[in-house]
């Protein structure tokens, strides 16, 4: 039951709302939170009652770690060790579900052993709620965090938005909005934010990038079925995957988001105009945003000061100051994300060339005495973006080292029957959601002065859209009815987000 499906949008969201809003009149806002807590409970469900059971596990031994660490006070020895245990238990758990197979690919490639793969569950979100939780605890140990009750922790570590596919959010974007509550749940104006924002990211998701999505498979299916490809053709379909993928999911963020502001919980926005970017760094600024944060302060940033520590005291120089400091953090980061992600080495591969581009660029910005003009900034950047796209969608490298191929050095099979795809309508498709991607304000530019997230509103003169803004009107009413009336005589046979997968 994915929020663009009938069921969500006609039945399972309205009894959540009536639920929601009954439960403050009866027993105030920790009543109408515990319900929020029990229906996304009930929503992880539908999945599987097994998921929801590997849910409920990890989220209760998670909060008894988070008691224990808060109890232990002063004792941080002991604490620490406890922290570590948790955090080796809640990647060992996610190893289990998620790498079993490829660490028995990689056993059957280095010793020749005859493993064959296990029948496992992959638990929806699995990466994103084991590391919403492991970043509390690290925050409870660090003195972060005031105890919050189990009923609100199961709300901030399951809450039906974020819990299959982000955003990633910290305890205090949400635990300090649960506190001292004294707005009534049904405040006609958030919801009208919230379903307007619903709306503009389901109408991204099932018109927008659910159109393009056909022009985008046969490239990849048929590469990886061993038939060729023409430069243009794996051009114009990597540029479809790329818009894909990037409406899909600025689609789930706008949905999220806006499911948030309905239940009364301002999320961190997850997504920023990322195609925009003129270098690597601005784009992971933009692209996945609460996911960048999560590794840059918990894995870049350590790894960057005892980096810079270590050059220090051996008194090395520049340069090596700089490998040391900036980009080794950068390359593990980002081949962690890219693992993070998913089991395979296309993840690898992936996670390494963003990884190598970030140092690249912190290279230059170190050591180059003058700056690329904007225009040729972004190219770079979206060559980058673009071609390790192709490695994140391919099956395996062989297919993405195919497609590159014919991309960059026009290669292509001399045998075989070739990719084909309808050319004008997918070019015509590549130009249309193109413009939109640059042209077009986003929507929280669009609803910039009705802010709806728990990250800081920028200033006015950065996000102004103009015409395009939205107020609390009649014309703003009828222009988002217009838009979610289209998105949703546009859904059919119902297709999964892309980040589910991950």
């Amino acid at each position: 039951m994915p929020f663009h499906s009938f069921e969500f949008i006609l039945v399972a969201f309205p009894l959540t709302l009536l639920g929601f809003v009954a439960s403050h009149r009866v027993g105030g806002w920790t009543t109408a939170f515990q319900f929020l807590a029990a229906s996304s409970l009930a929503f992880y469900a539908q999945f599987s009652t097994t998921l929801l059971a590997i849910l409920v596990i990890s989220v209760i031994a998670n909060y008894a770690v988070g008691e224990a660490i808060t109890k232990l006070g002063a004792n941080r020895r002991v604490a620490g060790t406890l922290l570590l245990v948790a955090i080796a238990a809640n990647l060992g758990a996610l190893g289990y579900f998620k790498y079993t197979n490829f660490l028995l690919d990689i056993a059957n490639a280095v010793f020749g052993a005859g493993f064959s793969h296990a029948k496992l569950l992959l638990p929806v979100g699995v990466s994103f709620y084991t590391f919403i939780q492991i970043g509390y605890l690290i925050e409870v140990y660090n003195g972060q965090v005031e105890r919050p009750g189990l009923s609100r922790y199961v709300l901030f570590a399951t809450f039906f938005p974020c819990v299959t596919a982000g955003p990633l959010v910290l305890q205090r974007e949400i635990f300090d909005q649960m506190r001292d509550r004294t707005d009534d749940a049904f405040d006609a104006r958030r919801i009208a934010v919230g379903m307007t924002l619903f709306a503009m990211g389901l109408f991204k998701k099932v018109v927008l990038a659910d159109s393009i999505a056909p022009y985008a498979s046969p490239i990849f299916d048929g590469v990886t079925a061993g038939q060729a490809i023409e430069p243009a053709i794996a051009w114009i379909g990597t540029l479809c995957y790329t818009l894909q993928l990037y409406f899909d999911f600025s689609g789930y963020s706008d949905m999220a988001l806006g499911l948030g502001c309905v239940f009364g919980l301002r999320l961190p926005l997850n997504f920023n105009s990322p195609f925009k970017a003129t270098n690597i760094s601005d784009f992971w600024r933009r692209w996945h945003m609460t996911m960048t944060r999560f590794f840059t302060t918990f894995i870049y940033t350590p790894l960057a000061m005892s980096g810079m520590r270590s050059a220090l005291q051996g008194r090395s120089g520049r340069f090596q100051r700089f490998i040391a400091a900036g980009a080794k953090p950068a390359i593990v980061t980002f081949v962690v994300a890219g693992v993070w992600h998913g089991a395979g080495w296309t993840f690898v591969v992936y996670g390494l060339m963003h990884g190598v581009a970030i140092a690249i660029n912190l290279a230059w910005r170190e050591f180059s005495p003058f700056r690329l003009p904007a225009f040729v900034g972004w190219l770079l950047t979206m060559s980058v973006v673009t071609s390790a796209l192709v490695i994140f969608r391919a099956d395996d490298l062989s297919t993405a080292g195919t497609i590159l191929s014919a991309m960059w050095l026009g290669m292509t099979s001399p045998n075989g029957i070739l990719v084909t795809l309808d050319m004008r309508q997918a070019v015509a498709l590549v130009v249309l959601l193109g413009s939109i991607v640059l042209l077009m304000p986003n929507t929280q530019q669009i609803l910039h002065s009705n802010w709806v997230s728990s990250d800081p509103k920028p200033d006015d003169a950065e996000s102004q859209a103009g015409l395009l803004s939205w107020r609390l009107s009649f014309s703003s009413a009828f222009i988002t009815a217009a838009v979610g009336c289209a998105a949703v005589a546009s859904i059919g046979a119902t297709s999964t987000f892309l980040y589910y997968k991950f």
